[in-house]
C-alpha cells in the first residue's frame, strides 16, 4: 500500500464530496430555490420533498463520480492490508460527514446555544423534521459512497 494511492483516494473522496453538494445545491437553485433559502426551507419550513430531492442528487452524483474515480474491482488484499482500508475508509467517511454536519449547521441557524448534536436531536427526535433527515442524509451518504468505491 502506497501512500500514493492513499492520497489518491482521499483526492477522489474530496472530489466526489464536493461535487455532489455543489450539484445537489445548483440543482435546488435552477428549481427556484437559492442556496440562501435552502436552509429556510429545510428548518422552518420542513419541506420533506426539498430533502429528498437534495439527498436522492447526492446520492446519484456520488456513485456517478466514485464509478469514474474507481479503478475497478481489485484482487483480495491481505486480511491485513483489506482491514486498514475498511477503518480507514470509515475513520475518513466519518470525518467527511462530521465536517460536512458542522458546515450545515452552521447555515441551519439553531437556537442560541443548541449544540449540533441537541440541535440534531431536537430537529429530527423532537420535531420529527424529514427534511432535514433527508439532507442530512444527502450529506452524510456521499464520503460512504466514495469510500466503498475507493475499497474495490
Amino acid at each position: 500500500m502506497s501512500l500514493e494511492l492513499i492520497i489518491s483516494a482521499l483526492l477522489w473522496m474530496t472530489f466526489a464530496v464536493i461535487v455532489s453538494q455543489a450539484t445537489s445545491i445548483l440543482l435546488m437553485w435552477w428549481l427556484g430555490l437559492p442556496p440562501g433559502k435552502l436552509s429556510e426551507e429545510i428548518a422552518e419550513v420542513q419541506n420533506p420533498a426539498v430533502g429528498a430531492c437534495f439527498f436522492i442528487v447526492s446520492l446519484a452524483a456520488s456513485i456517478f463520480i466514485s464509478i469514474m474515480a474507481s479503478a475497478g474491482f481489485s484482487p483480495d488484499p491481505s486480511f491485513i492490508e483489506g482491514a486498514f482500508w475498511i477503518i480507514g475508509g470509515l475513520v475518513v467517511a466519518a470525518a467527511y460527514t462530521a465536517i460536512l454536519f458542522s458546515i450545515a449547521y452552521r447555515f441551519m441557524r439553531p437556537k442560541k446555544g443548541e449544540s449540533l448534536y441537541h440541535y440534531m436531536r431536537r430537529e429530527i427526535i423532537d420535531e420529527q423534521n424529514v427534511a432535514l433527515a433527508f439532507f442530512l442524509g444527502g450529506l452524510s451518504i456521499t464520503p460512504f459512497v466514495a469510500v466503498v468505491f475507493q475499497l474495490i
